[in-house]
C-alpha cells in the first residue's frame, strides 16, 4: 500500500476584500497562502517521495514550498473546474448578473453555472489523472489540486457520501489516501488534515523567509526573543513560570506581518487562522496590552519595548524616539497608554526579581 496526500493549495490573494468564484483564474498565493505551505512542507515533506501539481500559480507556488529536493512534477489535468461564465467574478457580480441561478445554487450546489465544466467531467478528469500519477509512480506521493475537483474526485470514490460537498477542504489542508498496488485508492481516514507543526527556531525562521521578512526585522525580532526568554529565565528562578516556548515562538514571529497595514492585527488574524491561537494572542498585542498582567505575551511586549533595532534601550528612549509617529490625540493617548503598561510591567519584573531593567 501506498500513501497520497491530496493537499489544497495555500489560500490566494484575491484582488480585494469580496468573496470571488474561482475556478482557472490564474491566482498567485496570498501572504497567508505561503505561510499555509511552508506548514504542509513541515508535517509531510520526509513523509514523501515526489510532488504533483496542478499548472495553476496557486497550486506552482504551493508546490515550489514543499520537499524543494524531490521531484516536482505539473500536471495540468489537475487543475481547477472551469466555471465557466462565473470563472474570476464576485459572488456580488453574479448575483447581479444571475439571480435566478445564484438562488437555485442555494439549494442545489451542483445546479449548472452557464459556460461550465460539470462537476463530474472535472472529477473524471481528475480521477483519470490522479490515476496515471498512481501508474506511472513509486512510492508515496503528494498531489496539490483544488477542492472542487478534489472532492468530485473523493465523492466518486466514495458514493455513500451524502453530497460532493462534504468533501471540500479548507486552503492549505488534506486527505489522507492508501492506494494500493492496482491504483485503488480510498480515505484513510474521513476527514481533511489541517497541518499543525511544533513551531519550532527553524520553522520560525522558515515562515518569516517565506513572507520575505526584511533582514533587519529579523534581527530586530531575534534581539527581542533573546531578551524576551531572559525575563523568562529570570521570573523562573524567582518562582513565577510562564511557557518559554510559547514566548520564544511568539518573540520570533512577532513582526511577521511588519510590512502590512496594522500589522499586529494582520499577524494576530494570519496565526489564528493558522491554527496557533496562543501564538495569534502574542502577535495581536505585542504593540498594546489588552491588560496589563504578567503573562507571555505581556513578556514579550515588554521586551519589545527593550529592544530598538537590536540595540537595548530604556523604555523611556524607546517611546520617545517613536512619538514623532504620532499624529493625532488619539495616537497620542494610545502612545502614553502603551508607555504607562510597559513602564508598570517593568515594575513587576523588577519587584519579583530584584533587578534593574
Amino acid at each position: 500500500m501506498r500513501d497520497l496526500y491530496l493537499i489544497r493549495h495555500g489560500k490566494p490573494q484575491y484582488p480585494d476584500e469580496q468573496s470571488y468564484c474561482i475556478g482557472q483564474t490564474d491566482l498567485a498565493l496570498s501572504m497567508l497562502g505561503h505561510l499555509q505551505a511552508v506548514l504542509l512542507h513541515e508535517e509531510l515533506s520526509d513523509r514523501i517521495s515526489r510532488v504533483y501539481y496542478s499548472t495553476l500559480a496557486r497550486a506552482a507556488e504551493t508546490a515550489g514550498h514543499i520537499a524543494a529536493g524531490l521531484p516536482h512534477l505539473p500536471v495540468s489535468d489537475l487543475a481547477e473546474r472551469n466555471l465557466g461564465e462565473w470563472d474570476g467574478l464576485s459572488f456580488d457580480t453574479i448575483l447581479s448578473k444571475w439571480p435566478d441561478i445564484y438562488e437555485a445554487r442555494g439549494n442545489d450546489p451542483d445546479h449548472p453555472i452557464p459556460g461550465a465544466e460539470t462537476p463530474f467531467a472535472s472529477g473524471t478528469r481528475f480521477s483519470q489523472a490522479v490515476q496515471e500519477i498512481l501508474r506511472s509512480s513509486e512510492g508515496d506521493i503528494a498531489i496539490i489540486a483544488h477542492t472542487d475537483v478534489i472532492s468530485s474526485y473523493l465523492y466518486m470514490l466514495h458514493p455513500e457520501t451524502d453530497a460532493r460537498q462534504h468533501f471540500r477542504l479548507p486552503c492549505g489542508s488534506y486527505y489522507h489516501l492508501r492506494a494500493d498496488e492496482k491504483g485503488n485508492a480510498a480515505l484513510s481516514e474521513p476527514g481533511y488534515i489541517l497541518p499543525h507543526p511544533v513551531l519550532s527556531d527553524r520553522l520560525c525562521y522558515t515562515l518569516r523567509d517565506a513572507v520575505s521578512l526584511p533582514p533587519h526585522v529579523q534581527v530586530h525580532s531575534d534581539a527581542v526573543t533573546e531578551l524576551a526568554c531572559h525575563l523568562c529565565d529570570e521570573l523562573e528562578a524567582h518562582g513565577h513560570h510562564f511557557d518559554q516556548k510559547l514566548i520564544r515562538s511568539g518573540a520570533l514571529l512577532h513582526d511577521i506581518a511588519r510590512l502590512q497595514k496594522h500589522h499586529t492585527r494582520t499577524g494576530g488574524d494570519l496565526f489564528l487562522q493558522l491554527g496557533y491561537p496562543e501564538i495569534a494572542q502574542i502577535i495581536s498585542q505585542h504593540h498594546e496590552l489588552k491588560e496589563t498582567k504578567l503573562d507571555e505575551a505581556a513578556i514579550v511586549f515588554l521586551a519589545d519595548k527593550l529592544i530598538e533595532e537590536t540595540q537595548r534601550v530604556s523604555i523611556e528612549k524607546r517611546f520617545a524616539d517613536n512619538l514623532h509617529k504620532c499624529k493625532t490625540p488619539e495616537a497620542l493617548r494610545s502612545h502614553e497608554h502603551r508607555l504607562k503598561q510597559a513602564l508598570k510591567l517593568q515594575d513587576m519584573i523588577e519587584s519579583i526579581c530584584h533587578i534593574i531593567l
